[in-house]
């Protein structure tokens, strides 16, 4: 993905990057499980998942001009080598509904299309529907399968890209 500015209603101009990270940083344990807790209603991550994500996962950062502002962790399929599961995506409070999202993933797809990967699956609440339509704006399809949390009833849909069929496109179609 190509870097890209945005300008803020204040006037103040970011330059915003999709960054890789390959390995364990001890720095960044704490900042996905921040970011975690500002974007789910429940913890996704301790700072032990947390750093085994970062060891064996493979984790992007939005960064604007440098600073971490968005998470996104994806790990291989037993499987399904060639494809990746995308467990978790948030952006920090304040930088979200400026599109950051979508382009956040459409660069994550890129990276992810150019390692050589198929195809990246996902779990979204049904009821999240801006998510949803996010999903749905980059390229992932329902495979119609729905899991249900137990403990609370609610409902997730599995969503799959394709890789390797299509091209990804970073400007929104």
């Amino acid at each position: 993905m190509e870097d890209f500015r945005i300008e803020t209603d204040a006037g103040l101009t970011y330059a915003i990057a999709v960054e890789e990270i390959d390995g364990y940083r001890p720095d960044l344990v704490r900042t996905l499980v921040d970011i975690d807790l500002q974007t789910f209603s429940e913890s996704t991550f301790s700072h032990y998942t947390a750093a085994a994500l970062l060891q064996n996962g493979r984790v992007f950062l939005l960064t604007a001009d440098g600073r971490t502002i968005g998470t996104c962790v994806c790990l291989r399929t037993w499987d399904r080598p060639n494809e990746v599961s995308l467990l978790s995506m948030g952006i920090r409070p304040g930088w979200r509904g400026r599109g950051l999202g979508q382009r956040f993933v459409r660069g994550v797809l890129s990276k992810l299309q150019a390692r050589g990967l198929r195809a990246v699956t996902l779990m979204v609440s049904c009821d999240n529907r801006r998510a949803l339509t996010l999903y749905e704006e980059v390229g992932f399809e329902s495979t119609e399968t729905t899991i249900t949390d137990p403990r609370t009833g609610e409902d997730f849909l599995v969503m799959r890209a394709q890789l390797e069929t299509r091209p990804v496109s970073l400007i929104p179609e």
